[in-house]
């Protein structure tokens, strides 16, 4: 780990300056999140903490990376989200395959494709989601290991729980038409008891 001071941010990266030598952070080391803009991050003049990740020394090259001194977030995702909890969040992608969303600065999430429309075919989630866009959703699954969250839609998630729901009085439905009634079956046990 070493200090430096940022002296000049480009749409690729940031150079930063240790005692005379110019390295550059390339983008994708400057934060675990997707990063737009590296001016929301760092600003010209500011001293901040690196690591240096490689040193090529025919090319005069340093690399340094600004994420490998923050925390993964990643670290603690099942701590601080729950499967069935409600969160916000925001659109932060838009692929043919659904939607990504970002929950925080490195966390995010994918709504997938076929859960988006309420119900109607749609061929890509720009039709019902736009980048940028604040969005409730819901916690599907979370796998750690492979650092990927399968989100809902509140739309879809409350339409999967009726539909749960209407399944579940359907099989009671089709029980108790089989077997009787609760009160049936315990009639006729007492009855069996009494015989006995």
């Amino acid at each position: 780990k070493v200090k430096g001071i940022v002296t000049s941010i480009q749409k690729f990266g940031a150079f930063l300056d240790i005692d005379g030598a110019q390295g550059l952070i390339p983008i994708s080391e400057i934060s675990w999140g997707q990063v737009d803009d590296i001016k929301e991050i760092l600003t010209n003049g500011q001293e901040i903490e690196v690591v240096i990740t490689r040193l090529d020394w025919e090319n005069d090259r340093i690399t340094f990376s600004l994420r490998q001194t923050l925390t993964n977030p990643w670290e603690n995702v099942d701590e601080k989200y729950a499967i069935g909890s409600r969160y916000k969040g925001k659109v932060s992608r838009l692929m043919k395959f659904g939607a990504f969303v970002t929950l925080e600065r490195g966390i995010d999430g994918l709504i997938h494709i076929s859960r988006l429309g309420e119900g109607k075919h749609i061929n890509h989630p720009g039709e019902v989601l736009e980048k940028g866009q604040d969005i409730e959703i819901q916690i599907e699954k979370i796998d750690k290991e492979q650092q990927r969250i399968s989100l809902l839609t509140i739309d879809y998630a409350e339409a999967k729980k009726i539909e749960d729901q209407d399944d579940y009085q359907s099989y009671l439905g089709k029980m108790s038409s089989s077997m009787g009634t609760l009160g049936d079956l315990l009639k006729n046990r007492t009855v069996a008891k009494k015989i006995k």
